[in-house]
This record gives C-alpha cells, sequence and structure tokens, in this order.
C-alpha cells in the first residue's frame, strides 16, 4: 500500500484557519505537483483508492485539483481529527489504512492535511517518534509503511525521503 501525504497548499493570507482558500500561487503548486507525480510514475499514475481530507478549505481545494491532475474520479472523504492539532495518529489511522471495497490491498491512498498532523501521522505510520514536516505543496510517499519519496516545491524530481 502506498499513502501519498499531500501537504495543503500555500493560503490566502489573513482569513481565519481552516476558512482561508488557496492563493493563486498554491493552486499553480497544486497543478505541478500532480503533473510531477503523473511524470515520476512515468507518465501514468498510481490507482487512488482513496482521498482523504482534513475538513478545511483549502484541503479540499488543494484535494480537488490533485485528483484532477492524477485522474481520481471517486469521492473525497473528511477526517475531521486531521485538522486538529491534539487528535493522536493512533486514534484514527486505521480509518486511513482501510482498504475500500473492491479496490487491492495494495492500493494507494492520498491524505491532505496540513502540519502538524501530517508529520504526526507519517511518524505514527512508520513507526518513528518524528517525521520531516511537509512544505505547502509537498507530497510524501510511503510505500508499505516505510518511506519512500518526496516531491517539493522548486524541485525538479522526486527526492528520498530521509527520516531519522
Amino acid at each position: 500500500m502506498e499513502i501519498y501525504l499531500v501537504r495543503t497548499a500555500t493560503l490566502e493570507p489573513g482569513l481565519a484557519e481552516g476558512a482561508a482558500p488557496l492563493s493563486l500561487e498554491g493552486r499553480r503548486l497544486v497543478r505541478a505537483l500532480g503533473n510531477r507525480v503523473r511524470s515520476a510514475e512515468g507518465g501514468s499514475v498510481p490507482d487512488f483508492a482513496r482521498v482523504i481530507i482534513a475538513p478545511t478549505v483549502g484541503a479540499a481545494q488543494t484535494a480537488e485539483l490533485f485528483a484532477e491532475r492524477t485522474d481520481f474520479l471517486g469521492a473525497v472523504d473528511v477526517l475531521p481529527a486531521l485538522a486538529t492539532a491534539q487528535a493522536r495518529p493512533e486514534t484514527y489511522a486505521a480509518k486511513i489504512l482501510e482498504v475500500p471495497a473492491g479496490a487491492e490491498r495494495d492500493c494507494s491512498i492520498v491524505v491532505v492535511a496540513d502540519e502538524p498532523a501530517l508529520s504526526a501521522l507519517g511518524a505514527f505510520l512508520i513507526g518513528r517518534p518524528t517525521f520531516p514536516p511537509l512544505m505547502h505543496g509537498q507530497v510524501s510517499v510511503l510505500i508499505d509503511r516505510k518511506p519512500g519519496w518526496c516531491l517539493r516545491p522548486g524541485e525538479k524530481g522526486r527526492g528520498l525521503l530521509l527520516v531519522s
């Protein structure tokens, strides 16, 4: 199973947390990210079984643009715990790891949220105390609950996902 951790792209400044939409730069970042995921996979994209998001405007817009670029046509699931810094990943990780009916066991899942929820989830899934925080518009990929690779804004190709 591959888990794509996608950080919400850059938001419009000055609005309440959770209500801020993506900025123009944020929309550009997500479109480029989706295109780069496609090219990193040799022109094809993973067959995403699920997209799970935090209940924020920015996460919803990031997921929508990413799904468009990666040909995901399914429904998006909202997981409220992803928007709460106090929520512990061990309480909701099982929901993320559920394989949807009809999907293969080694499917790909996308999780779109913000920090610190993403790095806390990443650390829990790989069984480490810490996980590198994601930049706005970055994807970090876990493969069978192990660090895989990442794509960061401004970098040409994918890099190793290094954890301590």
